[in-house]
């Protein structure tokens, strides 16, 4: 309840509208309104009732979040498994979730956390003062997490969504990114960032990997395993295969009622006989080159089938591959293979021009000599990538002066074979014989699914695990489960969203519900009454008011 207090400064009494409040389990007297002098406030009522001040701040978005964090208990769930150290009136599995929500929202730095959690209600509606929470509350908080604390609380996650049927599919997805850091070269504390190839053309720069597993519906994530930016696909499919098996038996999942679908970058003779002996079942795509009899099938031997909708023209057969025998769809799509066929022209219209620009350094007066080993290499870096090396026959000749010249042509044959057999198509490899082909299909192409995981993860304005300003492997992995958690919190939402009928992506859902805003209103009438405080909505469309009511009420 809102009071009056006189407040002498100096010579001066002013006096102001106070109410108590809880800060870290204190009460303290928070200033609503400064009113002045005595002289100023009896001016301002002889004008009529004092009105205001007004305080609005963003609520849609952190009240949903917040009370979709509480539907699924994870701060019970945090307490039982993180450490007991409170800070600044927090625990550890609370500073966390706020991190997550943040991460969610409005993705930045654990610095600017307090600048936009105070212009949101959510300190109201969480019960924390937001100019503690500094970028050094949250690296103590973090520093508590282990390894082995971030596995239970990932297994009793999915048990709850288990239990809340959010985890009925029968298909898994697994999949593996890396993201960038800015980690330094000669930063030794992390040996979790290594350069490799990066999937963002940041081969400047330091990364790390993830590797994820998630449900087909609705992407809830399912495991997470995070590892050195210069390991590949193929020798991470094992472990994170042992690890799947592992969760699977301890949440008494059967392995048998469960798919896992993956891509080609883990395919290995080694990988898929741990696979055979693993007793998954499994949808994976082949490298097509490596099947060249395959590919050369007629298409008159192909025929239309109907996936997802769709019509989808495919040829089904059985081959021996890695030493047992397996059952082979070949899909067929027109839409794949114009949009390869694009891609590769325009490589070779840029490659030619490299050649070209080659050809004429190395016959100009003025270039140095050059030796044919070096020549060589640099043609072979010009030639590589979308199968243009398989297409170009390119020539070196020695001149009489000692110098060197290339020609080259296009091998039309090559590339006659590429465009009419090779493109378009892809090649899925299952165990899963008791399956129709139509079935088979939709589940590889629901592999897209766990892309949008990264997509998301990967998107500057939501969800994204940059930017992270963390040195140490410990503080990436608590950094990339907060990221985690706040895009799981977007699908349990999104999918709320969905059964309700309405259409729209995560980052929609969340721009639209950041526009509801709160109101905190102050009104006093005279010396006499008390200070009269409301809170309402800000006025909002139609649509976004009935959207947000209805997930208020799920």
């Amino acid at each position: 309840m809102a009071t009056i207090r006189k407040q002498k400064v100096g010579k001066y009494t002013y006096w102001q509208i106070v109410e108590s409040k809880r800060v870290n389990g204190k009460p303290r007297p928070v200033v609503l309104m400064h009113l002045g002098t005595a002289e100023q406030l009896l001016y301002k009522l002889k004008e009529g009732p004092l009105q205001k001040e007004i305080r609005s701040a963003s609520h849609g978005a952190v009240q949903l979040f917040w009370q979709t964090a509480e539907e699924l208990d994870l701060i019970n769930i945090f307490n039982r498994h993180f450490s007991a150290q409170v800070r600044d009136g927090l625990s550890v599995g609370k500073s966390l979730l706020l991190a997550a929500i943040h991460r969610a929202i409005k993705p930045d730095s654990k610095r600017a956390f307090s600048t936009w959690a105070k212009q949101t209600t959510l300190p109201e509606i969480a019960g924390f003062n937001p100019e503690k929470l500094d970028s050094q509350h949250f690296w103590e908080q973090m520093d508590t997490v282990t390894d082995g604390q971030l596995e239970e609380v990932e297994k009793e996650i999915t048990k709850k969504m288990i239990a809340k049927g959010l985890l009925s599919s029968k298909l898994l997805f697994y999949d593996l990114t890396n993201f960038f850091t800015y980690i330094s070269t000669t930063n030794e504390n992390s040996k979790l960032a290594q350069r490799d190839r990066n999937k963002q053309k940041r081969n400047d720069l330091k990364q790390f990997g993830l590797a994820q597993v998630a449900t087909r519906e609705f992407l809830i994530p399912v495991l997470s395993q995070i590892y050195e930016g210069n390991k590949t696909d193929k020798e991470l499919f094992i472990p994170s295969l042992t690890k799947i098996r592992k969760k699977l038996s301890e949440l008494n999942l059967q392995l048998e009622e469960f798919t896992i679908v993956f891509d080609k970058g883990s395919n290995s003779k080694a990988n898929f006989a741990k696979l055979d002996d693993s007793k998954l079942p499994y949808v994976a795509c082949l490298t097509a080159t490596y099947h060249k009899d395959l590919l050369d099938i007629p298409l008159s031997n192909y025929q239309q089938v109907k996936v997802n909708g769709k019509e989808c023209l495919c040829y089904r057969t059985k081959k021996k591959v890695w030493g047992k025998e397996r059952t082979i769809v070949i899909t067929l799509s027109e839409k794949l293979r114009q949009g390869q066929l694009r891609g590769l022209n325009q490589a070779l219209v840029k490659k030619q021009e490299q050649l070209q620009e080659l050809k004429n350094k190395l016959n100009s007066p003025r270039a140095k000599k050059r030796t044919l080993k070096e020549i060589e290499e640099k043609v072979k870096n010009i030639v590589k990538g979308e199968r243009c090396h398989e297409i170009f026959n390119v020539s070196i000749t020695e001149k009489d002066d000692g110098r060197f010249d290339i020609d080259w042509e296009i091998n039309s044959q090559v590339y006659q074979w590429i465009t009419q057999n090779l493109y378009g198509k892809k090649l899925l490899v299952t165990c899963r014989e008791d399956w129709s082909t139509e079935e088979i299909i939709a589940a590889y192409y629901g592999q897209s699914n766990i892309e949008r995981v990264f997509k998301h993860l990967k998107n500057p304005y939501h969800h994204a695990v940059y930017p992270q300003y963390h040195w140490t492997d410990q503080k990436i992995k608590v950094h990339t489960f907060i990221c985690l958690i706040g895009l799981l919190l977007s699908q349990v939402l999104w999918k709320k969203a969905r059964d309700a009928s309405y259409s729209m992506s995560i980052e929609t859902l969340i721009d639209r519900l950041t526009e509801i805003r709160k109101a905190e209103i102050v009104t006093i009438t005279s010396l006499k009454g008390k200070p009269k405080k409301q809170t309402q909505l800000e006025k909002m469309d139609l649509e976004l008011q009935k959207l947000y009511e209805t997930l208020i009420e799920k």
